[in-house]
């Protein structure tokens, strides 16, 4: 059997401003130059760092780590049933009467890559897989590496620089197209749905001359990941839309990688402002989320498309087109195993055990959206630990995405 062609990537750094107070933010942007012949998917991949007062930066082992990962990992997820077969299908299943039936980033990379992001899975016997090519942007926060400004005091800031990079990676999709390609003719400017104009897609380069921004794909998923800081940022920003010029669109299939969740000190990394901050967190990851220009109408039309991947299934449950997995160490000085799992009950509806036993388990919930996973002999950093850090993500991925 012949084996599948793996993208290779272009890296380069890029500057962006902030979507709300124009904070140039330094990017590491790394773009798949090759395609597979095979259905593929692209996705877009933000990762985020830790806390940069205490050193955070995107020249961090996990963040490094994760990049390779993404850049360089074959990841396969069963092809998804676009919104228009959905509606088709739904005007199908209606009687007469329409009654329904029953290292450092910072560096060119010319290594094989590939990429990732979750879906909700057709659900058709022999389903086809489709390859996942990745843009992922590895970005620094205000006020860390070469980015302009300096930390805010209660995180909200650097959830505007979080938002700005998920709303550059999707100025590539255009109003009303199902795919577009890398060397494909000037993309449409349109908002973006979230607040921000996708428009804005000036890009300047280390001397803050503005130069031409690149050509991205259209992508239709999402990987939204952070570590410790950078995750409890990650958790709070709503799944992007399917068409980021129509607030009234569904949101696109999405993944939470959060890695060393600082749940038991979000206190110290907001200043006191967490509740706000959990608020949102709880909103999306029990599948209540919106992004701030969405409607009833984004609700009402959510709420069909899922009704209608279940209908005619019988008993198979369905998967939510947002799913979360965190990983943490068993021996994390900031938040204990004990403390994630009692936050994850309360903000993610799951149920931890009475009694652990051992320190290394895993914990999902029934319908596979949140998977949890403890890691023996792991501290928050991650020290020398990054290699197993990126097999427990692969295994996950293989487990959970197979066709």
């Amino acid at each position: 059997m012949a084996s599948i062609p793996i993208p290779r990537r272009y890296r380069t750094v890029v500057y962006i401003p902030s979507r709300t107070d124009g904070t140039m933010l330094e990017v590491c942007l790394s773009i798949p130059t090759t395609v597979s012949s095979q259905p593929q998917a692209y996705t877009g991949v933000v990762i985020a760092h830790p806390y940069g007062p205490l050193g955070g930066s995107n020249n961090n082992n996990v963040v490094g780590a994760m990049l390779q990962w993404f850049e360089t990992s074959s990841l396969s997820a069963p092809i998804t049933l676009s919104t228009s077969s959905r509606k088709s299908k739904k005007a199908t299943k209606r009687t007469s009467t329409g009654a329904r039936k029953g290292s450092s980033p910072h560096q060119d990379a010319g290594s094989p890559a590939s990429a990732s992001s979750p879906t909700t899975p057709a659900k058709s016997a022999g389903a086809q897989a489709e390859s996942l090519a990745c843009v992922i942007c590895a970005f620094n926060f205000r006020g860390c590496g070469k980015s302009k400004g300096k930390t805010s005091w209660f995180g909200e800031a650097e959830r505007e620089d979080y938002q700005t990079i998920v709303d550059f990676l999707q100025s590539g999709s255009r109003t009303g197209s199902s795919a577009s390609h890398l060397n494909s003719p000037t993309t449409e400017r349109h908002d973006s749905g979230t607040g921000s104009p996708a428009s804005n897609r000036a890009v300047f380069d280390e001397t803050g001359t503005e130069i031409d921004p690149p050509r991205l794909p259209f992508l239709s998923r999402f990987i939204l990941s952070g570590f410790s800081y950078g995750g409890m940022i990650a958790s709070t920003i709503p799944p992007p839309l399917r068409n980021p010029a129509d607030p009234t669109s569904a949101h696109l299939p999405t993944t939470y990688i959060l890695i060393s969740y600082p749940a038991g000190v979000a206190w110290f990394l907001t200043s006191g402002a967490q509740a706000g901050f959990y608020k949102r967190a709880k909103a999306i990851l029990q599948g209540e989320q919106h992004s701030p220009g969405d409607t009833a109408a984004a609700t009402k039309d959510d709420a069909e498309t899922t009704a209608e991947t279940d209908a005619g299934t019988g008993s198979e449950s369905k998967k939510s087109t947002v799913e979360a997995y965190f990983i943490t160490g068993a021996h994390d000085q900031f938040t204990s195993p004990k403390t994630l799992l009692n936050w994850l009950k309360t903000n993610a509806g799951l149920s931890p055990p009475n009694k652990m036993t051992g320190s290394s388990f895993a914990l999902t919930r029934p319908d596979g959206a949140i998977h949890v996973d403890v890691v023996e002999d792991v501290d928050h950093f991650w020290l020398d630990r990054e290699q197993e850090l990126v097999d427990r993500l692969q295994a996950w991925w293989s487990d959970t995405h197979s066709s």
